[in-house]
């Protein structure tokens, strides 16, 4: 094994986490630091492999070291469903996932137990090798794996009828592709061996590093180009078509009520709005007409452009959940994900042009209605 290649790697996953736990566009900043634990312990584990027991020599140091592992694979699935729901808060059922880094640290401080060496002690024999605790890690990591694609593939569906902000986690996707790599090398060099895969682990663990950084820096692509559209179009663009044509008729009025009926429906129980990349042509394709004449219709029915209507029913929703009271178990940026927008400097945004004060101030003028006079 090249242990340069695998310290490289380490190194390396040090950086990435480091990135990700600091990530600059403040994006989905639960989730990159979630998934910046993962890939810190993802380091730590092959700086270990490199460097040998050498490195940890004292008892609790590898105790607490051995322990914190068992949090890698939790770490990721809450990364992604943190990703597909950035206003969701930690509940006490996710403490669930952390039930084996308790067995562990049981176990280990038990006057039975192994104390630093738990992680090799033998469990039962698999052929002439034997399966030892700490090959338990790779295989919490595949149950793990698979239940954030799962996660994924469900948000995915539900793109496609509900409002979510779909297509913008193909990154992740990747992702875990690279990642299933990975594990498939672990899983040989813990209980298979085959040696052609342990020759070519080091190479593979390398790649696997700079591609899930790279896929993880398409964070920024995909979001501010959304929030982009959203903020450039918001102030400067009041009517789509120019106004000698706004007052041709571009249907007929059956046609235009049944269209406005259609439109209602798709706000008041699709709630298209909450889709923080819906477009114009994404809402004339769910309406079966052409951008032009959705573009007329929402003109014709609300007074409105496409950017304005959106946006005014975004800070519709946001009032209803600041009203409720849902702001002190969400902060402001999840209130504004929960409400349809990509970024809390776009909820802002909106939000004094539709009110003529911030989000905070609405907030303090409800506890204190006087203040609104």
């Amino acid at each position: 094994m090249n242990a340069f290649l695998m310290c490289f790697s380490g190194g390396a996953c040090f950086l990435f986490s480091f990135m990700l736990f600091f990530y600059p566009h403040r994006q989905h900043v639960k989730a990159n630091r979630w998934l910046a634990l993962f890939v810190f312990l993802m380091g730590s584990l092959l700086l270990e492999v490199s460097v040998g027991d050498s490195a940890l020599r004292f008892t609790d140091l590898r105790l607490g070291f051995n322990a914190l592992q068992f949090m890698m694979a939790p770490s990721l699935l809450l990364s992604t469903i943190y990703f597909v729901n950035p206003a969701r808060i930690f509940v006490r059922k996710d403490l669930f996932h952390f039930l084996p880094l308790l067995f562990f640290v049981v176990a280990a401080l038990l006057p039975v137990g192994g104390g630093a060496d738990l992680m090799i002690t033998k469990l039962f024999p698999i052929g002439s090798a034997d399966f030892l605790v700490r090959d338990l890690l790779p295989l919490q990591l595949a149950v793990y794996v698979i239940c954030s694609y799962l996660v994924l593939i469900r948000y995915k569906k539900s793109a496609k009828t509900t409002a979510t902000f779909g297509g913008s986690l193909n990154w992740l996707h990747n992702f875990l592709l690279i990642l299933s790599l990975v594990l498939l090398f672990w899983i040989n060099d813990a209980l298979i061996q085959l040696n052609f895969m342990l020759k070519a682990m080091p190479l593979v663990y390398t790649s696997a590093v700079f591609f899930m950084a790279t896929f993880s820096s398409q964070q920024h692509i995909v979001m501010v180009s959304a929030d982009e559209v959203l903020s450039s179009r918001m102030d400067t663009i009041d009517d789509p078509l120019p106004k000698q044509r706004r007052k041709e008729q571009r249907m007929n009025q059956a046609t235009l009520v049944g269209l406005a009926d259609e439109l209602d429906k798709l706000v008041a129980e699709q709630h298209i709005y909450l889709d923080s990349e819906l477009s114009l042509p994404r809402l004339a394709e769910k309406l079966h007409i052409n951008v032009h004449d959705a573009s007329y219709l929402i003109n014709e029915v609300t007074g409105h452009s496409f950017y304005n209507f959106i946006n005014c029913q975004r800070v519709e929703q946001a009032k209803r959940l600041l009203v409720s009271g849902e702001v002190e178990r969400l902060n402001m940026v999840g209130i504004a994900f929960a409400s349809g927008f990509n970024s809390k400097t776009a909820f802002n945004t909106a939000f004094k042009k539709w009110t003529g004060m911030s989000p905070t101030q609405y907030v303090k003028s409800l506890a204190n209605p006087q203040s609104q006079k």
